[in-house]
């Protein structure tokens, strides 16, 4: 049963309703995106000629305040309001009465003039009194937000408020200071009266008598802002707003941004949000079948990838999300976004032609949601595309940088032209949007970041990858070149042929030559049974039967993708390590067998698993690999002789069908063969016999 469901997953079938399914998922998702109400026809902005016919209003409507300056009357409305205190008698009577007792206490005990006792106490008492009767908090008015920057505190006392200044009210700290000096001062005026002051301690009578009362406060607050309005005045119908050509001035400004808002809330009545419905349905979908009809007549072969084709839609859904989020924000220009990522992501791992479609595709998406979207839509595909056409490969972060810098002149000198067609004026341009544009080429070097997250997400090998892949100082190659260096003197001599031949025919140079340093790395296992590794006289091959000899030959290919498992290589890498030499046999060994055996000859011994290449790539890295390694036999190695070897191989390909599933076309074939020849010639060139001196 698992078996059947793991074919069915594998299935045409199964990989039809998949694409179909994420197809129309995407356009649910970007359905949501779009804003849900209907969208104003007219395009606008401050300070700029209105490009359209007169705008007379079609209804009455309501000229709104910015929030900018809702918030900023709100603050300053706020600023005037007056928090209030509750004073708490029961707090100072208590302390008060305590400290009236302790007074009588120390009297008894001293035996003190009941007169001179309370003349003391008297004095005493009117000092605490006096500072409860300010009012004493526990810290400093600063300290508490309520009194942040207040001059004055409403006190309630006995249900009436009285206005009190901050700056008479004390702290707890600061009426300990209070009391003991005045105490202090107190005890000096009559010595006498240091028989009951220095038995007193300020600090055990004073208390917190004033606290917040938020209801009233807030009773209050919402009195102001209930005050607070949010709108001009009104326009009445068929009221003239703006003339053509005009230049919008920050009050037009004001009523056509009031005359927008109005107008797509009203396409969000049901009598109309239908229409809307379909509209958007209509758009997403015309758009996302312009990008699969892009993909299936040029890049056909995009589609048989779920991961690339998901891998896309993804990303232009994450970045139409990322922009609706800055537009919802008001404060931030959606230009801030580093739209070309997209661009310079899809084109490092898939495809420029793609990278700049989905590019375009996105922008207009994105631009019916952002104001001014023609501009944006614009400016967007010039940079989206330039940066794809200067970044060729992202091989080095120099060249992320390189790119970021274009994208920002793109951007800016873009704008500027369509601003100078709109104005005819540099004075008019608004240049502070240039700083946007910075900021935007600034965060695109997040790519390089991004390129590295999705690697290890979607399983994807970026140039960079294959640049440290190939690097000869990998722990494998290191170890390849040790214990087996004839093998690797034979995958470096592929290396370069392959190389060579795909920046003729296309394809991507840093995978083939990945791929070739790679693809025997098998060998490792049992070197001294490849003869590139043997050395002169012995062959451990002569105490083995040919079946086992050819079963050890063949195994380097599994156990070549083992060890590739095992240090991590790439998916990508490994498919070179499987398909380098497809279905053919051990020529050798089963010609042996044969001549020997005859029609006994079991052809599954010696035959490998395969698969077949089914790239460019992997395609010529099999052919460079028997090429070279057949030359090697070579007697005599002149243009005739390696010229013939190469069509032999070609013709053996062909014949035993390893290149049926691979992209080759008879110009590549015979390119390939051109290639190689030129190749295998400097290679083995004879070097000038140089004479020797004579005595």
């Amino acid at each position: 049963m698992n078996l059947e469901k793991k074919k069915w997953f594998e299935s045409a079938s199964w990989h039809t309703i998949y694409l179909t399914s994420l197809f129309i998922i995407t356009a649910i998702i970007l359905y949501f995106a779009l804003p849900q109400e209907g969208r104003f026809p007219y395009e606008f902005q401050k300070g700029r000629p209105w490009m359209h016919t007169a705008l007379i209003a079609p209804y009455t409507f309501a000229i709104a305040k910015s929030d900018a300056t809702i918030n900023e009357e709100r603050d300053s409305l706020l600023k005037s309001l007056t928090p209030y205190y509750l004073y708490l008698d029961s707090v100072d009577k208590q302390q008060i009465a305590d400290l009236s007792s302790k007074i009588d206490e120390i009297t008894l005990k001293e035996n003190t003039e009941i007169l001179y006792s309370r003349i003391v106490k008297n004095k005493v008492l009117t000092i605490f009194e006096k500072i409860y009767n300010s009012g004493i908090l526990e810290q400093a008015p600063g300290n508490y937000p309520s009194l942040n920057g207040k001059s004055e505190l409403l006190i309630v006392k006995k249900n009436l408020a009285e206005k009190v200044p901050t700056g008479q009210l004390y702290s707890l700290k600061t009426a300990y200071s209070e009391a003991n000096t005045k105490l202090e001062q107190l005890r000096k005026s009559d010595p006498d009266y240091n028989k009951i002051i220095e038995k007193l301690h300020a600090e055990d009578y004073l208390a917190v008598n004033l606290a917040y009362d938020p209801d009233k406060t807030d009773g209050e607050e919402q009195k102001i802002l209930d005050n607070l309005t949010t709108t001009y005045g009104v326009i009445q119908e068929g009221e003239r707003i703006v003339s053509q050509g005009d230049v919008i001035s920050p009050q037009t400004y004001l009523i056509i941004e009031s005359l927008k808002s109005t107008y797509e809330k009203s396409r969000g009545d049901f009598s109309k949000y239908y229409l809307i419905i379909v509209g958007k349905m209509i758009f997403i979908s015309m758009l996302l079948l312009t990008l699969f009809l892009f993909i299936y007549n040029i890049r056909r072969k995009l589609l048989r990838s779920k991961r690339d084709v998901t891998f896309t839609l993804l990303m232009m859904v994450l970045m139409i999300f990322f922009c609706r989020i800055i537009v919802l924000s008001n404060n931030i220009s959606v230009y801030i976004v580093p739209f070309t990522a997209l661009a310079l992501i899809i084109r490092t791992f898939l495809d420029a032609r793609l990278a700049i479609f989905v590019n375009t595709i996105t922008a207009l998406i994105v631009g019916f949601m952002v104001p001014n979207g023609y501009e944006f839509v614009l400016l967007s595909i010039s940079a989206g595309s330039i940066a794809v056409i200067s970044q060729n490969n992202l091989q080095r972060r120099d060249q992320l940088i390189l790119t970021s810098l274009i994208i920002f002149f793109v951007y800016a000198f873009t704008y500027i032209g369509i601003s100078l067609i709109q104005e005819a004026s540099f004075a008019s341009i608004d240049w502070t949007i240039i700083k946007w544009f910075l900021i935007n080429a600034a965060l695109t070097l997040i790519t390089y970041l991004v390129v590295f997250l999705i690697e290890k997400s979607f399983g994807f090998v970026s140039d960079v990858t294959l640049i440290e892949l190939s690097y000869s100082n990998q722990k494998i190659l290191r170890k390849l070149a040790e214990e087996a260096p004839g093998t690797f003197q034979h995958s470096l001599q592929v290396a370069n042929l392959a190389e060579g031949a795909i920046l003729k025919i296309g394809g991507n140079p840093l995978l083939v030559r990945a791929g070739a340093l790679y693809h025997d790395i098998g060998k490792l296992t049992d070197p001294q049974f490849f003869t590139e590794n043997q050395a002169l006289g012995f062959n451990p091959h002569d105490s083995l039967t040919f079946e086992e000899s050819a079963k050890i030959i063949m195994e380097h290919v599994s156990r070549g993708v083992e060890l590739a498992q095992k240090h991590k290589i790439p998916a990508q890498i490994i498919d070179f390590i499987k398909t380098h030499h497809g279905t053919t046999k051990t020529s050798y060994f089963f010609i042996e067998s044969h001549n020997k055996n005859h029609d006994k000859t079991d052809e599954s011994l010696f035959t490998y698993p395969g698969p077949l290449p089914e790239t460019r790539e992997t395609a010529v890295v099999m052919l460079a690999d028997s090429i070279e390694a057949a030359s090697r036999s070579l007697d005599k190695k002149d243009s005739e002789s390696l010229k013939n070897l190469i069509d032999t191989i070609f013709q053996g390909k062909i014949e035993a069908k390893q290149l049926d599933h691979a992209p080759l076309t008879f110009k590549d074939i015979t390119l390939l063969k051109e290639i190689f020849l030129e190749k295998l010639l400097n290679i083995y060139h004879v070097r000038i016999h140089y004479p020797q001196k004579e005595s």
